[in-house]
């Protein structure tokens, strides 16, 4: 026996289906088959584009990479003579100071006739070396910190 609800139940779905039809024709009858198809034309000539520019992104993308990394690599080995050149600046400064003691001890007269001018370097000197120290500490947290990224 059926019950009162899925009596109603078949009766509008068995109503829904011929008026639903007649809807559908009645839509597509208003649109013209030409504005369809050319809309998905349109639609298509869209996704070719939005393909091909991906595609050029991608390879803009891998080509970047490729450079930067290369850039990179050319970056490091440049730091790297940098420091060697600055340790090489050292050694040759640490070899000049000692040099200037021992003419100092050897030649004492003429050290003491140009005393104000040897001192005044010194003390430039000595600022400068407290600068290079700062500088270095700072380049390298700073190259600590990019390895640690990179």
């Amino acid at each position: 026996m059926e019950t009162e609800s899925e009596g109603v139940s078949q009766i509008s779905s068995e109503e829904d289906c011929p008026s639903s039809v007649a809807f559908t024709e009645a839509l597509m009858g208003q649109i013209k088959g030409t504005d369809v198809a050319a809309m998905v034309e349109l639609q298509r000539d869209m996704l070719s584009r939005y393909e091909k520019t991906n595609e050029m992104l991608i390879n803009f993308n891998i080509l970047s990479s490729t450079r930067f990394d290369a850039t990179s690599q050319a970056f490091r080995a440049h730091t790297l003579l940098l420091y060697e050149m600055k340790k090489d600046l050292d050694a040759v400064f640490r070899r000049i100071r000692i040099l200037k003691q021992r003419l100092g001890k050897l030649y004492p007269e003429a050290f003491s006739a140009c005393s104000d001018v040897y001192n005044v370097l010194e003390d430039e000197e000595e600022e400068f070396r407290e600068e290079n120290r700062e500088t270095t500490k700072e380049e390298k947290d700073e190259n600590d910190s990019a390895e640690d990224n990179g």
